[in-house]
């Protein structure tokens, strides 16, 4: 059993918990652009299993992924005395949902503590949230991006969807390697414009872009420019076909990790 799978049974085994609100359609908001409209569609709530033993593990990887109720502090250790890592909202700047990776669970003292990434600086940064502050839902869907083969792999409940070119960050600016997740769906107000029809921000920043709006907020996106796919040329985020990257949103829910490597 993997790490995530064998704490996702600790935490059912635990509590009974909210699970499954599964993000569907397009959040429209602005992507470093302005005058975009939001709307948005939630799946029925479900509640878990508090039997596990019961419930046949999965042939594959799956993740849990935390969606906010309402304002979340996240601690450094799983305490309400230790450092505070990030306050975040029940939205973030762009009106969309707060998402966060679960990573680990654990109880302390009858207290289930949540490891989770975040998406805020700098790269990779994780923190402890106490329940009680996150709703949950499952994901199969998960997103490896080659830097060196300038390539996007899908994979759903382990088996390969499909593979695509994309444009990579340049060299000084290269895209950010590591494990990443979706935390955010965006809809350009001009799906002609530079970012095409779709934007799939992810918990990663560029470094090297501190000014930039967002703090340099990495993303895979479309583009009006589909004959530079394939190159590395770009800021930092990644690109695709707009055909493509509305392919990649049909099989990949907000939330869903993303692993990028050179």
């Amino acid at each position: 059993m993997n790490r995530r799978s064998r704490d996702i049974v600790v935490l059912a085994a635990g509590i009974a918990v909210v699970a499954a609100i599964a993000l569907g359609g397009y959040l429209a908001v602005h992507s470093r652009a302005q005058g975009a409209v939001t709307r948005q569609t939630l799946a029925p709530l479900v509640l878990p299993s508090a039997e596990p033993s019961s419930t046949p593990k999965p042939p594959f990887e799956r993740w849990m992924v935390g969606k906010a109720l309402g304002q979340v502090v996240a601690y450094v250790e799983p305490s309400t005395s230790s450092k505070v890592k990030a306050k975040l909202g029940k939205v973030n700047q762009n009106g969309y949902p707060t998402l966060m990776l679960v990573d680990e669970t654990r109880d302390i003292g009858g207290r289930i503590w949540y490891k989770v990434s975040l998406a805020v600086q700098p790269n990779g940064s994780q923190g402890w949230v106490p329940e009680g502050k996150l709703a949950f839902f499952m994901t199969a869907a998960q997103i490896t991006i080659d830097l060196s083969k300038r390539e996007l792999s899908v994979r759903v409940k382990g088996k390969l969807i499909d593979t695509y070119p994309v444009v990579v960050g340049r060299p000084g600016l290269s895209t950010p390697t590591g494990d990443f997740f979706i935390n955010q769906k965006l809809a350009p107000p001009t799906p002609d414009g530079a970012y095409g029809v779709l934007a799939l921000g992810i918990s990663a920043f560029q470094p090297k872009l501190p000014d930039w709006d967002q703090g340099g907020a990495v993303a895979i996106h479309g583009t009006n420019e589909p004959w530079l796919v394939g190159k590395a040329i770009s800021h930092g985020c990644v690109r695709m076909r707009n055909k493509d990257i509305l392919e990649v949103d049909e099989h990949v829910p907000a939330g869903s990790p993303v692993h990028i490597t050179r």
